[in-house]
């Protein structure tokens, strides 16, 4: 009879303790799990779905902006249009006034560039984003708290309800427009990404 090597046992006993843990995990009453879960995912799509008619907006208004910034004379000159296409022109310059109006976006410009957005009403489009972002986060928070509240008293003590009482308040007490955002990215990636219960 060959003699087996030492690590072979060793592995399969790792392995056997790898399948237990594995299967430990699921002991718990699996319908109100998956009705928790399907709930669950069904709030955090709808909420994402929502984020998306906000970015939707802020793109608009930066589309605005653009085209009435894209004829300015003092713009083609900073822009020197004669090198790029006027499209080209006016992606640009989207992206560089989304990234001035998205919450945790830069605040800098040049001097030329920041006279111009103010001069055909940045501050105004500033105003609006920022108010459809607020109502946008006081919603979600809303929404989650009042999902956890409908949650049976078990339900509402189980990893799911604490991790979205978690996300709701550092959302809600986050001090700035730019931390809520940073939260909610947080928090979409948690549930996206990262596997969270």
């Amino acid at each position: 009879m060959a003699r087996v090597p030492i690590h072979n046992y060793f592995a399969v006993f790792l392995l056997v303790i790898a399948l237990a843990c594995i299967n430990a995990e699921g002991t718990g009453d699996p319908e109100i799990d998956i009705e928790t879960f399907g709930s669950r995912n069904q709030l955090l799509d709808s909420i994402f779905n929502d984020s998306l008619v906000v970015t939707e907006y802020l793109f608009g208004r930066s589309e605005e902006l653009c085209e009435k910034l894209i004829d300015d004379e003092m713009y083609r000159n900073e822009t020197s249009e004669e090198l790029e296409s006027r499209d080209d022109v006016v992606k640009n310059c989207r992206r560089r006034v989304v990234e001035r109006l998205y919450p945790t976006g830069g605040r800098y410009g040049s001097k030329t560039e920041e006279t111009l957005w103010h001069k055909y009403g940045l501050a105004n489009i500033q105003k609006m984003v920022n108010q459809k972002y607020e109502e946008f986060f006081a919603e979600i928070v809303q929404r989650m708290d009042d999902y956890v509240k409908g949650l049976t008293p078990e339900q509402q003590t189980r990893t799911t309800a604490r991790n979205l009482r978690k996300w709701s308040s550092k959302i809600k007490d986050a001090p700035t427009l730019s931390m809520k955002n940073m939260f909610y990215n947080s928090c979409m990636r948690f549930y996206y990404f990262e596997r969270g219960v």
